[in-house]
């Protein structure tokens, strides 16, 4: 072959190899122009989210968000699945996503089954209330949470929802022996719009949602609130997720983007009409509805999640809570305990999907901002008698049996220990309410001397919860009953277990205010 055909067809191979190059590295080139010529930085990484349009999460996607990480050289893309968990925990452990947003339950529930993909690297916001129950008047006739212990009940929720661990929770914690027992009550829908529509036709009794379809519900005629988010702490947490591989390879972006969002959370909290008339823009609710479901979410800034959420202390003694270690030990204990895990993922360990390198370096870096109060314990005053009675009653937990030493009426090991429980959930879950401890005896005998054994044995329950674990007396009243209130018999239980059963200690959560 001549040199010159040589060169010729080395000429033309050169040309085809620019062609298709030019062809594949056009956008990249033409990318590389505009950024060259206008005010964008001169590198940028998209971070893909998987979540839901749970309002939660708004400030992810919200138009200060996007403009202050566009001009920090990160993209945002938020793929919204309509609170399908299960689906978007296997797009993540798939690579589809580079992080999550969902509730610490729903990590681990559906994170188990992909090995858990990714950490959490800080608590995004706290339902107070976005999460609910609401029923028609006429199948709730005391208000109280035991009208929901009646299996003849109709109970409509979303299944693996948070409204699904809302119903678990409650369950789980309060003494409803008729729900726990069978599930005859549960009427699955698709989602909380479901569940509205249901309602608004009148098919079922007792209704769980999230917002907004909650507070449209709420507006029906006959319908009235039960329960929710706003009468605990410390369960319904939504975090963010990121992948254990992104974080790796991009630390310095994911910190870069919690640095944007913490400040994006300030300046908001700074303009609320500017946050209020965004929010309508992108959501088309009214004013009043998006101020009523602002009050509902409470959002974590960065002073939170160093101080209440991931235990950092900035200097040595400074008072600090992993809050979201106890959220994990609880849902964990919830959901084994209503069958939604058969067993630990985590063995025992919540630290192995948490990871606060993130917020170490941002605390290091930068002064704290503040969006929210912090978290404060409730103060009690004292109530006379009188008052005590006025207070409405909520609901009694469920505890295991408290037993007693059997020459006297001080506790014994086992009963120290189903107090040391109570008391973890009055401490982290239900801080805002007073604690009437009600001791019962077995019929029989003298009644008045019943009534004195059961008075004295609240008492030491009393007198343990404010010696051992400190618990303000003021919130505490003690009560004997004799054997004046028996139980409810259980679905199925023997005349024996149910004698077993009738001399007992009972909490019962009361309103902290009596007005």
């Amino acid at each position: 072959m001549k040199r010159s055909t040589l060169g010729a067809l080395l000429l033309l191979v050169l040309g085809v190899i620019a062609l298709v190059g030019w062809f594949f590295m056009r956008d990249q080139v033409f990318e590389w122009g505009q950024r060259r010529s206008s005010d964008a930085t001169g590198s940028e990484i998209t971070i893909r989210f998987g979540g839901d349009n749970y309002l939660g999460y708004w400030f992810i996607t919200s138009p200060e968000m996007r403009k202050q990480a566009a001009q920090r050289g990160i993209g945002i893309q938020f793929e919204d699945d309509g609170g399908a968990y299960n689906e978007r925990l296997e797009k993540f452990a798939a690579g589809e996503y580079d992080a999550i947003v969902l509730p610490v339950n729903s990590y681990l529930q559906h994170g188990a089954k992909v090995q858990f993909p990714g950490v959490i690297v800080a608590s995004l916001a706290e339902s107070q209330g976005a999460d609910g129950m609401v029923g028609y008047s006429d199948s709730l006739p005391s208000g109280k949470l035991e009208d929901l212990n009646d299996a003849e009940l109709k109970i409509v929720y979303t299944s693996a929802s948070p409204s699904e661990f809302l119903l678990d929770l409650t369950i789980a914690d309060f003494d409803l022996d008729a729900l726990q027992g069978g599930d005859r009550w549960r009427v699955e829908a698709e989602s909380s719009r479901d569940v509205y529509k249901r309602a608004e036709n009148n098919q079922g009794d007792v209704f769980v949602l999230w917002e907004p379809d909650l507070s449209r519900a709420l507006s029906l005629p006959g319908m009235s609130y039960i329960w929710g988010s706003d009468r605990f702490s410390g369960y319904v947490v939504d975090v963010f997720v990121f992948r254990r591989e992104f974080l790796n390879d991009h630390p310095e972006h994911v910190t870069e983007f919690l640095r944007t969002y913490f400040r994006v959370l300030s300046s908001y909290a700074n303009n609320r009409d500017k946050l209020i008339k965004e929010i309508r823009r992108s959501t088309d609710l009214d004013e009043d509805s998006v101020r009523g479901i602002l009050d509902k979410i409470e959002w974590f800034d960065l002073e939170e999640n160093r101080r209440l959420q991931f235990g950092l202390a900035r200097q040595p003694g400074e008072q600090v809570n992993d809050g979201i270690i106890n959220t994990i030990i609880s849902c964990t204990d919830v959901m084994l305990r209503t069958g939604r895990l058969d067993s630990d993922p985590l063995e025992g360990n919540p630290y192995l999907i948490t990871n606060s390198t993130v917020l170490e370096e941002l605390v290091a870096s930068g002064p704290a901002t503040v969006i929210a109060d912090s978290e404060t314990d409730v103060a009690f005053d004292p109530l006379a008698p009188e008052a005590w009675q006025r207070l409405r009653e909520i609901g009694t937990f469920r505890v295991e049996p408290i037993t007693f030493q059997s020459w006297n009426n001080r506790l014994a090991d086992d009963g120290k220990e189903s107090v040391d429980k109570i008391s973890q959930l009055l401490t982290h879950h239900y801080r805002g309410y007073r604690i009437k401890i009600r001791g019962h005896t077995a019929p029989g005998g003298d009644e008045e001397a019943n009534v004195q054994l059961s008075l004295e044995r609240a008492q030491a329950v009393l007198q343990y919860l404010k010696a051992v674990h400190g618990t303000d007396p003021s919130r505490l009243l003690a009560e004997g009953v004799g054997s004046s209130q028996p139980p409810r018999r259980k679905p199925g239980e023997s005349p024996r277990a149910y004698q077993y059963r009738l001399s007992r200690v009972e909490f019962t959560a009361v309103e902290a205010n009596p007005l």
